[in-house]
């Protein structure tokens, strides 16, 4: 069988956890299947991220993204649609769908669902939900005027997501709460929770770690995420000053300029290889996300590898997570100091919740698990 998949961004590993899910689901794909893809690129550099591609699939387009910005008054689209609305992907798609007779498209994130073709069987995959978070933000927003902008936004992104999930013949989504969410608006759309997955040989634990290495608290992001953003200001702001022996490690790209600096942390950007940062059993991976929705690999990695992990209940889900066996569940900034201040106090806590972590990923999110249901998607159509 001959499969599109459609990307907004490089499926690419180590950068972001849309790549990582992106990369694995291309990869297990093409085993028995032939991959045509097709991806958006900011600029020139991301060009190279696309040589592990060619190894995996028939054929590789690439198009340089132009963002349209303009008001669009009277189109009904969100601001997303239009940001990845261009000419030149939609030729791309087309000659790739005439020049290789495919069989089935694939889109991945919402944005790219207006590339869906009529007649040809089609996958969307929704990576979060983002009227979900139009909705949280709108119910966060004070001011009067700027509040209506926002519910207007919600109701935008609400219609183009119920309407796209609706029109697809198949929806994954990467947790059963973001599942249930969109089919209890998307009646008519067939849609299954498929995690995202991770190589357990490639994230295990470090045998050779030395437990004389320093405690340190770990956070790991691209800075582009808004909840990102706020899981970082809250680490400086609400937990760090409260511990000035531990050195916390903001790690990841595109950090804001106005987010604080505390003399106990430090902010090394991106990180090729995240692996290296977690020294176990003295790293404590720290994921206090408050909004967004869809799966963490953040977390993915660090239950992989060992690393007791102290989070909210929002950013466990995806996980059969049970708080205190497999990580520390804390949902305010009272909770998360009391959690953190315990896991510093005791290395046996840190490796039980380690051995448990890493058991339930052994147990659930392996890529020989989950990867046949990547398969079934274009399989039973």
């Amino acid at each position: 069988m001959h499969i599109l998949v459609a990307t907004p961004y490089p499926p690419v590993l180590h950068l972001h956890g849309g790549g990582v899910r992106m990369f694995h689901n291309i990869r297990i794909l093409a085993q028995q299947h032939s991959v045509h893809l097709l991806s958006f690129v900011e600029n020139e550099e991301e060009r190279e991220c696309f040589k592990p591609m060619e190894a995996f699939c028939e054929s590789v387009g690439i198009v340089k993204r132009v963002p349209d910005f303009g008001p669009h008054w009277f189109s009904l689209a969100p601001f997303m649609a239009w940001e990845f609305r261009t000419p030149a992907m939609h030729k791309a798609v087309d000659d790739v769908i005439r020049i290789h007779k495919i069989n089935v498209v694939q889109c991945e994130y919402l944005q790219m669902a207006q590339y869906k073709r009529a007649g040809i069987f089609s996958i969307l995959t929704i990576h979060e939900t983002y009227s979900a978070n139009a909705y949280d933000t709108f119910q966060k927003t004070v001011d009067a005027i700027e509040k209506l902008r926002m519910f207007s936004r919600w109701m935008s992104m609400l219609n183009y997501e119920i309407s796209m999930c609706n029109a697809f013949d198949r929806v994954v989504t990467m947790t059963d709460e973001d599942a249930a969410y969109l089919r209890s608006y998307a009646h008519s759309a067939n849609i299954r929770a498929i995690p995202i997955g991770i190589d357990t040989k490639e994230f295990q634990p470090l045998t050779d770690a030395a437990r004389e290495h320093p405690i340190q608290i770990v956070f790991v992001g691209n800075f582009r995420h808004t909840p990102n953003v706020e899981a970082a200001e809250f680490l400086v702001e609400e937990i760090a000053p409260f511990f000035p022996q531990i050195e916390f490690v903001i790690a990841g790209p595109y950090l804001p300029a106005t987010l604080p600096r505390p003399l106990n942390a430090v902010f090394p950007g991106y990180i090729a290889d995240t692996r290296s940062l977690f020294h176990s059993p003295n790293a404590i991976v720290a994921a206090p996300l408050f909004s967004g929705t869809g799966q963490r690999v953040k977390l993915l990695e660090a239950f992989a590898m060992g690393i007791p992990v102290v989070t909210t209940s929002l950013a466990a889900a995806g996980f059969p997570a049970v708080n205190r066996k497999h990580a520390v569940i804390a949902n305010n900034a009272t909770e998360f100091r009391a959690a953190v201040a315990e896991l510093v106090a005791s290395p046996d806590l840190r490796s039980r919740l380690g051995r448990e972590a890493r058991h339930m990923i052994m147990e659930r999110f392996t890529w020989e698990t989950i990867g046949q249901q990547f398969l079934d998607l274009v399989d039973q159509r």
